[in-house]
């Protein structure tokens, strides 16, 4: 048993600067901090993604702040929110200059998607606004998206993966920000969902919500 607890005591720490790097888009295998190269079974990088999502919590704030969401807002989180209860997927534009109330939608809708049980994803353009989110991420770090882009860029994740599968259980992803983003990385986005969840529908079916001034 010692020497168990010893041997997983290096790969704990090992996973915790491997999950640092992630978030940033990097690999620990990069580094060469070890002489073998560092991976995860498919169970463990699913169970650990599945439930760093689910662990989430959900301020009792923004569940209640669906009563002060004005009329245009309203009528947004309902039709967004009903498309993912029933699971219809669809992409959806929220459109709106800065300090409109875009973040607070956001936040409203995160927390009562996720608030039934769902997986409920957001990542922005930048990594100020995606702080600004419970579990949220920039866009490259979530989808694997090279940041040198281009034409013909493809976003790097693996079918088998555990991002994969996470991507797949979600029943919603928000990209706050996503006017900033080159409409080749767009592309990279649809090309990816459409081959994750082997649909040839717009974002492979999935859930999709772009936020942005598209004035």
């Amino acid at each position: 048993m010692e020497e168990a607890s010893t041997y997983r005591m290096p790969c704990k720490v090992l996973q915790g600067i491997n999950d640092t790097l992630e978030s940033l888009g990097r690999d620990i295998n990069e580094y060469h901090l070890v002489s073998f190269t560092y991976t995860f079974s498919d169970f463990e990088r699913y169970t650990r993604e599945i439930m760093a999502e689910k662990s989430i919590p959900i301020p009792e704030e923004d569940l209640h702040a669906i009563n002060y969401l004005n009329v245009q807002q309203r009528y947004t989180f309902d039709t967004i929110f009903n498309a993912a209860m029933m699971n219809t997927g669809g992409a959806f534009f929220v459109d709106g200059p800065g300090g409109t109330g875009k973040n607070f939608l956001y936040k409203v809708i995160l927390a009562h998607i996720r608030s039934k049980g769902y997986i409920a994803l957001i990542v922005a353009s930048s990594g100020i606004a995606s702080s600004g989110f419970l579990g949220g991420r920039t866009a490259h770090s979530g989808f694997k998206i090279p940041i040198d882009g281009g034409p013909g860029v493809k976003c790097q994740i693996s079918f088998q993966s555990g991002e994969a599968d996470l991507i797949r259980s979600s029943r919603i992803i928000i990209w706050d920000e996503a006017l900033m983003a080159d409409k080749t990385v767009i592309l990279a986005l649809d090309k990816l969902l459409q081959d994750l969840c082997e649909n040839t529908k717009p974002f492979g079916g999935k859930l999709v919500v772009f936020g942005g001034d598209f004035r």
